[in-house]
């Protein structure tokens, strides 16, 4: 891993960082968080669980996510946040009927990635609520997400690249 490797994105009280998994499995996704979180506090961390599995550490809220080749932290010490990331890929689609919903017409594979990341990242900002997929639904042409139990809209925010759909929210 290389310093230049990581991608930093700073946005007023939040902070995204993206950094490519070195290596396979579990062990790997863990170490490149721990690293990242490293990079972007300067010091190392531990992260911990609570009961609903949420990580966290002290004086932040936290998020994260890995996908086939990537680990992304989204770090507030303000603002609760979640975010996704997924491998650019039509898997997605084969599993679409699971999490869209009927008034969530969505055709094109960009649009269904779009959809899956951004109820990831709703469900990790309200883990506690263990919110289903139906219990959301998102707008993707708004970029906004809604929450039907607390009838809360959030605006979605997201990175992309080729290689990857990075989603995030955060109140």
């Amino acid at each position: 891993m290389s310093l230049s490797d990581v991608k930093i994105i700073r946005i007023p009280d939040i902070i995204i960082g993206i950094l490519p998994i070195n290596g396979r499995g579990h062990e790997a996704e863990v170490a490149t968080v721990l690293s990242l979180l490293q990079i972007i506090l300067q010091k190392r961390v531990n992260v911990m669980h609570n009961k609903d599995g949420k990580p966290f550490i002290e004086g932040y809220n936290i998020s994260i996510s890995h996908t086939q080749g990537w680990a992304t932290v989204i770090l507030s010490e303000k603002h609760n946040v979640g975010i996704d990331i997924e491998y650019k890929s039509d898997r997605v689609c084969r599993v679409a009927k699971r999490f869209l919903r009927d008034d969530e017409p969505y055709i094109k594979t960009n649009d269904i990635l779009y959809v899956w990341c951004a109820k990831e990242s709703l469900y990790k900002l309200h883990s506690s609520l263990h919110l289903g997929f139906q219990d959301m639904r998102v707008d993707v042409e708004a970029a906004v997400i809604y929450d039907l139990r607390t009838r809360k809209s959030i605006p979605i925010f997201h990175y992309s690249t080729s290689n990857y759909l990075l989603t995030y929210v955060w109140e």
